[in-house]
């Protein structure tokens, strides 16, 4: 078993998902599932927990990111509820992430800050693993299904939701949709040398592009039928595709110095 599927908000389960399974890491113990999508066995990873009970500033991202690595993940699709700030994008779309713009403020974002450890550096310039990217893109057009590619992904800080006019400057920045837990999970998934792709998943429009209240809505509910769509596309990936790290420079992302 080397795939793994990271759920968040809307998509704390799985069908037939077996566990918990407990794993220890030098930065907590992380509770995993294990499920059969198609003819492959996948681990789960529920990032807000089963109960869906730890906020995003508050997910210990890097005990879930090294549990990935200890029970031999390599190749990881990451599930991440999102608001669009693109009219062009709505509710229940489907969005491959190819890059990202960092808001937070008060995560460990790096594995690369134990005292004595040597200094090391990660590229970003591809941080969403291009293969695994395109084989989701590729699946999904030849099983006739609309998604969209080349999102820029904003991560915010959270637990609450952003205002009018953050949105308004992140627009102007190039983002595309915005949530609260991509980040540090891509650098951490690079720093370790795993295959990381995110895809989000729109549940509601950004605040002020709409004149609703974002505390109002049944989110899960809105991303319900893109979830489904999202699971079977990865299935197909993960069932249909001999992976390899040869074709993307995710294992080779690291210069120690």
């Amino acid at each position: 078993m080397n795939k793994a599927i990271i759920g968040g908000t809307g998509v704390g389960s799985l069908p037939n998902a077996s566990g918990p399974y407990m794993t220890q890491t030098p930065y907590g113990d992380v509770e995993t599932y294990r499920c059969v999508l198609g003819s492959e066995e996948v681990l789960f990873l529920p990032r807000h927990g089963r109960n869906h009970t730890t906020p995003p500033h508050a997910i210990n991202y890097r005990a879930q990111m090294a549990a990935l690595k200890k029970e031999g993940i390599t190749y990881v699709y990451a599930l991440a509820t999102s608001g669009s700030m693109d009219l062009a994008i709505p509710e229940g779309s489907i969005v491959v992430i190819e890059d990202f713009l960092d808001f937070t403020t008060s995560r460990v974002k790096t594995f690369f800050d134990v005292p004595g450890q040597k200094v090391a550096h990660t590229d970003m310039s591809d941080p969403y693993c291009r293969n695994l990217r395109s084989l989701f893109v590729q699946t999904a057009k030849e099983n006739g299904v609309n998604i969209q590619s080349g999102g820029i992904y904003v991560c915010t800080e959270g637990p609450r939701f952003e205002g009018k006019a953050e949105i308004a400057m992140l627009q102007k920045m190039g983002g595309t949709l915005v949530g609260m837990t991509g980040i540090p999970e891509v650098f951490l998934a690079k720093e370790l040398g795993l295959c990381y792709a995110a895809i989000g998943l729109i549940s509601n429009m950004a605040c002020g592009i709409r004149d609703e209240n974002l505390a109002q809505i049944d989110h899960g509910k809105r991303i319900s039928e893109a979830k489904e769509t999202a699971m079977q596309i990865i299935t197909k990936v993960f069932s249909n595709q001999k992976l390899t790290q040869e074709r993307c420079d995710c294992s080779k992302a690291v210069l120690y110095l």
